[in-house]
């Protein structure tokens, strides 16, 4: 007994990416949740949700198009597919350009308060050998860890020093630099934060890319509508 496919690509992925896309809990998984992401950038994650999900509800329903032709439903499909990819870029580069922007501002905020002064060269330089001579045993990044906390000069060597000056590895170096910033300045840390996070979603929505292209149509059987005679 055959069963009547959901959708016109007959793949598990693409019907588990489907199903996912029609549901408002799905959705937030594949583009991320437009109520707990920064509110400069809600509109366009909420705006591909409300794309997205519609175009995988009219993909269920060409199936069941008596009007068109299998060559002709995902032909239908392709086009739609182009239309969420456009879409989806669309909002990938607006979550790019304010995770570029957040992070921009951040560091340049962080760098104004936490960077090198005339006035304290003698006593960062001092900090700094200090800090280099404490390195040389890993057993000791947590006196630099306390002295970083209760002292505002050693967080700032921290945060301006090149990893080369302060003898740190660099993955320890930039753990300290955060630590710092996010104990003196939180709301630039919070910001970094975000900007990652947009970073990352923005990742997200490749992958949601390359899955419309693969779960909407057969590029095929699309193709042939190209050789469609006009009478």
């Amino acid at each position: 007994m055959n069963t009547q496919a959901k959708y016109l690509v007959k793949d598990p992925n693409a019907t588990s990416f489907l199903d996912t896309a029609q549901l408002d809990s799905g959705l937030s998984a594949i583009l991320g949740d437009p109520k707990a992401i920064d509110a400069h950038v809600a509109p366009d994650v909420q705006g591909a949700h409300i794309v997205l999900k519609d175009a995988a509800k009219k993909i269920a329903a060409l199936v069941n198009d008596p009007t068109r032709t299998e060559t002709a439903k995902h032909d239908a499909a392709k086009q739609l597919a182009q239309k969420v990819t456009t879409h989806l870029e669309k909002s990938k580069a607006a979550l790019e350009a304010h995770a570029e922007k957040l992070k921009t501002t951040a560091l340049a905020q962080a760098d104004l308060h936490l960077g090198p002064r005339s006035e304290s060269g003698v006593l960062h330089s001092e900090i700094r050998s200090w800090v280099r001579e404490q390195a040389k045993d890993p057993g000791n990044i947590p006196a630099i860890r306390a002295a970083m906390a209760d002292n505002d000069d050693v967080a700032a060597v921290l945060w301006h020093s090149p990893s080369f000056l302060v003898g740190l590895a660099p993955s320890v170096h930039e753990n300290l630099r955060l630590e710092a910033l996010q104990s003196r300045k939180p709301d630039l840390y919070t910001s970094l934060s975000n900007s990652v996070g947009l970073s990352k979603l923005a990742g997200k929505y490749e992958a949601a890319i390359r899955k419309v292209a693969t779960s909407f149509y057969n590029p095929e059987l699309a193709a042939q509508a190209s050789k469609r005679v006009e009478i």
